[in-house]
């Protein structure tokens, strides 16, 4: 789910507005991160190919009125632009969360979990701290693109600002097999995704009557101290521009659209002629699609690729003369300019176009939310979309 060459930063804001809940996301500096070697970035792909099912390479609506909410800030990783998490409490306990709408389980690490907590040096939590715990024992194995989760299932209350979710289907992690910035994540997609076989975060905040509307959306920013925001419960029109676009989702498992095209303004390059599904996933730092288009892709951009780290580079001194990238959505055209789509980490720069052999489909990840405001309409099972507006 998120690129290991990056570390993202983030911070949630509740905002009320109709008891409209955001989470606002401000930076921590990044100094002290290194790139990471080439295996890691590796592990990273191979992990993304199990989430969506193929094999690894061998190289590796209720209109209930929500209580009334308060702002949130918290201090997040930011860097390059890739990963967005927020904190909530488990049973009383903090912890950060990736909210991930390519997944559909609530997971965090266990008091058993030796590598979360003296390799990654993850938050963990410990069941006698809590008196609203309880275990079925059932066990579970999630795959992600940043690695595998193991351990059992159980479930908490789970407090988002001032939102409280009674009794949250829980995946206590005793293995893993990575380290992330977070502790652990929030799946916002469909039931059917669940490993640990729980309502999924947002499902419980409907049946609960907790949120207004069956609506959450993301405002995600880059290169700036607040890093964007989550509502949930709804949208906030002073953070697009014009209207939303809507498309349906065509399977509700992930947030599964049709796309109609995605081209290199000015190339005559055009991808995904005809249509072409595509999933809209918050958890994915990186726009990743067919081996042959994002080669196509990449070379009309002028990036070459980088066998070393497996990404597409170019001369840092050149994005301003970058293409834009449009995708047609629901008739309408949407663009990434080169300012976003090219990650720059020192004096190295590289394009957040990947691809993964085998893959038929797109995942659009943080590369295009990050400049378009996406909203999720849980009840109508459709995507809402606008060109993001620059907010201080």
């Amino acid at each position: 789910m998120n690129l290991r060459v990056i570390i993202l930063l983030l911070s949630l804001v509740v905002f009320v507005a109709g008891k409209v809940h955001r989470f606002r996301l401000q930076r921590r500096s990044h100094r002290h991160h290194k790139v990471p070697q080439a295996h890691q970035h590796l592990q990273f792909r191979n992990a993304l190919r199990r989430k969506y099912g193929f094999t690894p390479l061998r190289i590796k609506t209720s209109q209930s009125r929500a209580s009334k909410g308060e702002v949130v800030s918290e201090n997040l990783i930011d860097a390059y632009n890739t990963n967005f998490f927020g904190e909530v409490s488990v049973g009383g306990q903090p912890f950060t969360m990736l909210f991930d709408t390519g997944s559909s389980d609530f997971w965090v690490p266990s008091s058993h979990c030796q590598v979360c907590i003296t390799k990654c040096g993850n938050r963990f939590f410990n069941e006698s701290k809590s008196k609203t715990f309880h275990t079925k024992r059932v066990p579970f194995s999630i795959q992600y693109g940043s690695g595998a989760v193991q351990g059992i299932v159980g479930s908490d209350d789970v407090g988002l600002g001032d939102l409280k979710i009674r009794q949250q289907g829980l995946g206590l992690v005793n293995i893993t097999d990575s380290c992330d910035a977070f502790d652990g994540i929030g799946g916002m997609g469909f039931p059917p995704l669940s490993e640990t076989r729980s309502k999924p975060l947002f499902q419980q905040m409907i049946d609960q009557k907790l949120v207004e509307q069956p609506i959450f959306s993301f405002h995600l920013k880059s290169g700036s101290s607040d890093g964007g925001s989550m509502i949930l419960g709804g949208s906030n029109s002073s953070l697009y521009y014009g209207y939303l676009t809507y498309t349906n989702v065509i399977e509700a498992t992930y947030w599964t659209f049709k796309m109609d095209f995605i081209e290199v303004h000015g190339k005559g390059l055009r991808g995904c002629v005809g249509g072409c599904k595509a999933i809209m996933d918050t958890g994915t730092s990186l726009i990743v699609g067919p081996a042959l288009d994002i080669l196509l892709l990449n070379n009309a951009i002028g990036a070459r690729h980088n066998s070393t780290y497996d990404l597409y580079i170019v001369d840092c001194s050149s994005i301003p003369k970058l293409p834009t990238i449009v995708l047609g959505i629901a008739n309408k055209k949407f663009y990434i300019t080169p300012q976003t789509y090219v990650i720059v980490f020192e004096d190295m720069c590289f394009t957040g176009f990947n691809d993964l052999r085998g893959l038929t489909f797109w995942i659009i990840g943080d590369v295009f939310i990050r400049e378009n405001y996406v909203e999720f309409d849980w009840a109508r099972k459709r995507i809402g979309i606008a060109r993001a507006a620059e907010v201080d």
